[in-house]
């Protein structure tokens, strides 16, 4: 199981990706466009971009379409798990809560996590089983 930081940091990196994504989109889209120009103070629309550029950047936008799907249901998944590691550790009480927390959120060893506490190694790989039953409901 991943720690909650490198939780939170994968959903960071998937929003910034998204991000970047929908903007790529955008640019694709406005090339799509007509363009307008001023001459002599008058508005004049330009004709389309060849047909060509045009089946050329509207498969991009496909493929983006596709790509921020993808990112969006990723987004989410990651949010949701989040979401139920923090219920999770709100049913947890005492040393269960400690060794979620050092193990899970903090990212320590086993064996880090047993001297903390002056446990055996087999201690707390016990707590942990417990701990992967609760989450696992």
């Amino acid at each position: 199981m991943k720690n909650y930081y490198d939780q939170q940091l994968e959903l960071e990196l998937a929003k910034n990706r998204l991000a970047t994504l929908k903007e790529k989109k955008k640019l694709y889209f406005e090339e799509t466009q007509p363009k307008s120009k001023k001459i002599n103070g008058v508005m004049v629309q330009s004709s389309m971009i060849d047909n060509n550029k045009f089946l050329e950047y509207t498969a991009k936008i496909e493929c983006l379409d596709d790509e921020i799907d993808v990112l969006e249901n990723e987004i989410r998944i990651l949010e949701n798990h989040l979401i139920r590691m923090e219920c999770n550790l709100k049913t947890m009480k005492g040393i269960l809560e400690k060794v979620f927390v050092d193990r899970y959120i903090n990212g320590l060893s086993i064996k880090k996590i047993a001297q903390k506490y002056s446990y055996s190694e087999s201690n707390i790989y016990e707590l942990l089983k417990k701990i992967r039953k609760i989450l696992s409901k």
